[in-house]
C-alpha cells in the first residue's frame, strides 16, 4: 500500500480533538488535583461526635471512595460502541 494511501486513511480514521477540549480538560484535571486534597482533609477532620457508626462510616470512607470512582470515570477515556 502508498505511504500516502496509508496516511490518508490514518487521519480520515481519527477523530480530532479540537483545542478548546483540551484546554478544557487541562483545566478540569488541574482543579481536581488541586480541590482533591483539600475536600479528602476537610472530610476526615469533620466533627462527627454524636454520630451514628454508620454515617461516620459513610461520611469518612464510602464518600471519598466514590469521590475517587467518580474522578476516574471523567477522566478515563470511554469507548463507543
Amino acid at each position: 500500500m502508498d505511504i500516502k494511501k496509508l496516511l490518508k486513511k490514518f487521519s480520515e480514521d481519527r477523530k480530532a480533538v479540537s483545542l478548546s477540549e483540551i484546554i478544557l480538560l487541562a483545566l478540569g484535571f488541574f482543579l481536581t488535583a488541586l480541590l482533591t486534597p483539600i475536600a479528602m482533609e476537610q472530610l476526615v477532620g469533620a466533627n462527627t461526635t454524636g454520630w451514628n457508626s454508620a454515617v461516620k462510616t459513610i461520611f469518612t470512607i464510602l464518600l471519598p471512595i466514590l469521590y475517587i470512582v467518580g474522578v476516574a470515570y471523567r477522566y478515563i477515556p470511554h469507548t463507543k460502541s
